[in-house]
This record gives C-alpha cells, structure tokens and sequence, in this order.
C-alpha cells in the first residue's frame, strides 16, 4: 500500500511539475513581449523549458509502462501529459515566431495576449494541484475560468486582425502579425482542450 501511495505520488506531482514549466514559460514569455529587444534570449530559454517539458511527459510515459495500478486511468495520464506539451510547445513556436519573422517591436494586443496566457497557466496548475488532493469542485471552477479566458482571447484575435486590416501599410509586416496573433490564439484554444480532457477525468471519479 505504501509503495502504491508513493508511485500516485510520482504521477501527480510529475503532472505538476510540468504545468509548473508552463508558469515559468509563459512568465518568460510575457517579459519577452515587453519590448522583444531580446527575443533570441527568451527563445533560447522557452526552447529549454520546452525541452524540459518533453522530459516530464517521457517520465509519465515510463511510468505508466512500469506501474501495474496507476491513480488515474492510463489513458487519461496520458492524454493530459500530451495536452501539456500541446500547450507549451505552442508557446515555445509563439516565440520562436519572433525570431524568424524578425519581429523587433511589440504591440499592446501581444501583451494582452501574453497576460490571457499567463491567468491560464497559472490556474492550469492549480488545477492539477486540485486533482491530487480530489478537489473536484475547484477544478470545475478552474474550468470555467479557462473557458472565459479563452473566450477573451478569440475576441482579442478579432479585434487585433481588424485593427491591422482597417489601414494595412505593409504586407509583409501585416502576414507576420496575423500568423503570430492566430498562433496565440490557438494556445488560448489549448488550455481549454487540456481542461476539457481533466472534466473527463473528474466525471469518472467525483
């Protein structure tokens, strides 16, 4: 019983872990959006949390192949260890956008996105930190909170794409902004598809 209790342990606290690396990144990723004066630093550096990341889900993966009881149904540790690296691999690309677009100055609507992004994994962690201890309810509140986030940045993605559409100057600088402010938008998305997955897992066990 005890070595079954400390193997739950591995699973959950490796699920928080790394949405935790989702906190730091997306933290790193708002200073970056600041100014973008050193957007190949904070690249280099999401690039090594997004690695980190990988290493997380690849732990969970090892130990659902070496654990004959796990606290959570196989499945659904994995789909919400894929839906992490979903998450951060999409803002690791945001930022990696900046760089190879050559993007060198920031706009107030990609610090409002960087803000929506940072809310969401900073209660995408307390959302795991709620599934260890079963603390259903907070976790549906988490879930709707998400959900609103979301629902803020698909009208911040509107109504950013219409201020650069209403008087485009510069073709080239107007594709780059489009593909990056659809790139944030989707990482918005990702959150909610990760929090629809943990509803999964909390109808099966409340």
């Amino acid at each position: 019983m005890i070595f079954n209790r400390t193997k739950d342990r591995i699973f959950y606290q490796t699920l928080i872990d790394a949405a935790s690396n989702i906190v730091e990144a997306v933290q790193l990723f708002r200073e970056n959006v600041e100014t973008l004066e050193e957007k190949e630093k904070y690249a280099e550096r999401l690039k090594e949390l997004e690695s980190k990341g990988d290493a997380f889900t690849h732990l969970l993966i090892k130990e659902l192949n070496s654990t004959f009881v796990t606290p959570l149904d196989r499945e659904d540790i994995l789909n919400l260890a894929v839906k992490l690296d979903d998450v951060l691999d999409g803002i690791e690309a945001c930022a990696a956008r900046f760089v190879y677009f050559h993007v060198n100055k920031s706009a107030p609507y990609l610090v409002q996105f960087a803000e929506i992004i940072v809310s969401s994994a900073q209660l995408l962690q307390e959302s795991f930190i709620a599934l260890e201890k079963k603390d259903f309810q907070s976790i549906r509140k988490i879930s709707i909170e998400i959900n609103d986030l979301e629902n803020q940045g698909d009208k911040l993605m509107r109504d950013s794409l219409y201020t650069l559409f209403e008087n485009p100057s510069d073709g080239l600088e107007l594709f780059k902004m489009k593909e990056i402010i659809e790139k944030l938008e989707r990482v918005t998305d990702l959150f909610e598809d990760l929090m629809d997955v943990m509803e999964g897992v909390i109808l099966k066990y409340a």
